[in-house]
């Protein structure tokens, strides 16, 4: 059997197969059909007479863009998003190919424009704002690529345009992917020039643009002490203390960070750009607790960190924060201060804490032995993490698992969740087999006497009963009755 021809791939070995001639008229039917793919080319054939013709190509698009104020329709968002994806790609790779810098002025008023264009367009998926976000990113490649002397006079096309708020964020991040590129004397002198001109309105809750720039342009130099003073230099109620004390424990410097870390965060309204969410930048504040312990530890300072440890342990339940406990515990202290913590959590006020303690530790014994001891404590409100526990108790602990089954149940029925119903008959179906299992009801109602009592409180929920087979409402007269069938 003669052996198959291999697949050529749609990469630059595959397409160099096809030859020149097909791939140019490949080229010419696409630009027929495509405006954008048009435009691209038209960009890359500008670009053979050098910079000069590009850029004229490049700058009549731009400011076509910028003088539009026609609102985008959705029947014609995706054309327009692919315009978008088309000067953005002829800036990058066509323009940024014969001259980065001056490619690069064209992607900052590229970017630059996105407000403009976010008030014509809904972009309620999110794909134009993608557009402006690799842009951004495409923006430090083209000024890593750019000569020292062309790289100093990147700032100076930044600058202006960070005054105020960029409440949509792509602004500064242009900024920042830039800044992290640029040699250490040109940031120097860039961030003089920022800080210069670096005010906070009073009373506001959102940093400015010039604070993230200042901040990126400290990290980029490795300058610790410059993104402290950057910090300092905000309002109180703007500040980040857990932030700084989570760098300066990180340069080992513990003295400080026990300062910051004990400094108290100002709770403020939380405000996210869309840039932030789209590169994912969105992290969680550290955690204050830990940290300091951490800190402590750097110090030397074991009882102050263990100490703070226990404490957070009891405020909480922390499983976490115990393991960090025992994990700092000398030598055979570890099995005492278990038994001091499981006696804690045994006599805990908030049954439901204890239980995910320990579901969290993990010990499904302790938790089934609770959960059988406290039988009537438990709220089939907190079913997201009440069903799962019950369906960890199945294999190994099946009277535990009754208890939170009929727990979830009594909430269902009981408050006539009726979308519920079905949940509802699927838990009634696995109480019976629970009840079938040896120990399935050790120290509990028995099942028969269970689903009676549900009977005779519920019986007028026929919406319920109408989703449970006979022979688990009363399995001992469906089986009479099987009985009977079979006989005649």
């Amino acid at each position: 059997m003669a052996k198959a021809a291999k697949k050529a791939k749609l990469d630059k070995d595959g397409l160099t197969v096809l030859g020149l001639e097909r791939l140019v008229q490949i080229a010419l039917d696409e630009a027929a059909l495509n405006p954008s793919f048009k435009k691209r080319l038209n960009a890359a054939l500008a670009g053979i007479g050098g910079a000069a013709g590009m850029a004229k190509l490049i700058d009549s698009r731009l400011t076509m863009l910028e003088k539009s104020r026609t609102r985008i329709r959705w029947q014609k968002e995706r054309a327009f998003g692919n315009d978008l994806e088309s000067i953005s790609a002829s800036i990058v790779k066509e323009f940024g190919a014969v001259d980065p810098g001056m490619a690069l002025e064209r992607l900052i008023r590229f970017v630059f424009g996105y407000e403009g264009i976010a008030e014509r367009v809904n972009d309620s998926s999110g794909r134009i704002a993608g557009i402006y976000g690799q842009a951004c990113e495409a923006a430090g490649r083209l000024a890593q690529a750019m000569s020292a002397e062309k790289q100093a006079q990147i700032p100076v096309l930044i600058t202006p345009a960070l005054g105020g708020m960029d409440y949509h964020g792509f602004k500064t991040l242009l900024a920042v992917r830039v800044a992290a590129v640029l040699p250490p004397d040109v940031l120097k002198v860039w961030d003089e020039t920022l800080a210069a001109a670096m005010e906070i309105p009073a009373g506001t809750s959102f940093l400015p643009a010039v604070v993230y720039v200042r901040r990126a342009i400290a990290d980029a130099r490795g300058d610790l002490d410059a993104y402290v003073a950057i910090e300092e230099a905000l309002p109180e109620p703007l500040r980040e203390p857990t932030i700084i004390a989570e760098r300066l424990h990180a340069a080992g410097r513990y003295a400080e960070a026990l300062i910051w870390v004990r400094k108290h965060r100002k709770s403020r309204i939380g405000f996210a750009r869309r840039a932030d969410i789209l590169r994912g930048d969105m992290k969680p504040l550290p955690d204050k607790e830990r940290l300091e312990a951490a800190i402590l530890d750097g110090l030397k300072d074991r009882s102050a960190s263990q100490a703070l440890r226990w404490k957070v342990f009891e405020q909480g339940l922390d499983a976490g924060m115990l393991r960090e406990y025992i994990a700092k515990a000398g030598d055979f202290e570890e099995f005492e201060a278990l038994d001091k913590a499981f006696a804690f959590v045994e006599v805990h006020p908030s049954p439901h804490a204890a239980l995910r303690f320990y579901l969290a530790w993990p010990r499904l014994d302790l938790a089934a032995r609770y959960v059988v001891a406290r039988a009537d404590a438990w709220e089939g409100e907190f079913y997201e993490f009440l069903r799962p526990a019950a369906e960890a108790f199945e294999e190994d602990h099946p009277a535990a698992a009754t208890v939170l089954y009929r727990a979830l149940l009594d909430r269902i029925i009981g408050r006539g969740l009726s979308e519920a119903y079905g949940y509802g008959a699927d838990y009634l179906a696995t109480l019976s087999a629970l009840a079938a299992r040896p120990g399935g009801n050790d120290g509990l109602m028995p099942h028969d006497a269970f689903v009676a009592g549900l009977r005779k409180e519920h019986g007028r929920k026929y919406g319920f009963w109408e989703l449970v087979p006979p022979e688990i409402i009363a399995p001992n007269r469906a089986a009479a009755r099987k009985a009977r069938q079979d006989n005649r």
